[in-house]
């Protein structure tokens, strides 16, 4: 497969992975690992074995149910069948943890012994799925100034566009307005900076944000809106994963 870039971080490792390196075509070529009525269930097989191949052989990938809400699941001992979250956590050094994403913030939480990863849609996050998450972390035994937390890439800024009826549904207080830019008569809604204010606003102070905006490298990640502007309503997932090393 194409060069994929894994990160270590203390006794872990984790990877946001892009679109390139596997074998389905079209609108999900070709690193798709997301099951979709358009796509052959064969290649997102292929796609998820070449990934585990490159990144943990050993170790069993645990997939969520993702519903764009603010759960998040603590796994221990034994593994449920379906796991209907947006966020999942644990202590495992033979589980490796994984979300999809085509536009949504993939959020990797690093502790001393606990490790986590968050799908973080706009609703998620609103939601505090983070601050959920952070909590789990902390019933764990683990500090918050040991936390260190990693969002790869997502929606931008300059492609993170709104209606007027989101912003004053969302944002009703000048303290949250800062998150929105008017541009004529175009609003656009700055996601990554709102995620790092939630984080911060935990006490977490140590962040780092992927510069990178899924929407303007379609070559590179998988993005909803690309594929939606083009009146496509399908297309891949590219996935992050996480484990101890």
């Amino acid at each position: 497969m194409n060069k994929q870039t894994i990160k270590y971080f203390r006794n872990f490792k984790f990877c946001f992975f892009k679109r390139t390196g596997g074998v389905s075509t079209e609108n999900f070529s070709s690193l798709n690992c997301a099951f979709n009525i358009e796509e052959k269930k064969e290649n997102v097989k292929k796609n998820r074995a070449i990934i585990k191949k490159y990144f943990c052989k050993t170790k069993k990938i645990i997939f969520l149910n993702q519903t764009h809400s603010n759960k998040v699941f603590f796994l221990n001992k034994k593994i449920p069948n379906i796991i209907s979250a947006d966020g999942i956590i644990t202590d495992r050094k033979d589980l490796c943890l994984g979300i999809l994403t085509a536009d949504c913030a993939p959020i990797i939480i690093l502790g001393n012994k606990n490790f986590g990863i968050v799908h973080a849609g706009w609703r998620g996050a609103f939601s505090n799925i983070i601050r959920n998450a952070v909590k789990v972390f902390i019933s764990k035994g683990e500090i918050i100034s040991d936390l260190q937390i990693f969002i790869g890439p997502h929606l931008k800024k300059k492609s993170f566009e709104v209606k007027k009826n989101f912003v004053s549904k969302f944002f009703k207080n000048n303290n949250s307005r800062k998150f929105i830019v008017k541009k004529k008569e175009q609003y656009f809604f700055d996601f990554s900076n709102f995620l790092k204010n939630k984080i911060l606003d935990l006490g977490i102070s140590k962040v780092c944000i992927s510069n990178l905006d899924t929407f303007s490298s379609p070559k590179r990640f998988f993005s909803y809106r690309y594929y939606s502007k083009k009146g496509i309503i399908n297309c891949g997932r590219q996935i992050s994963l996480v484990c101890f090393r």
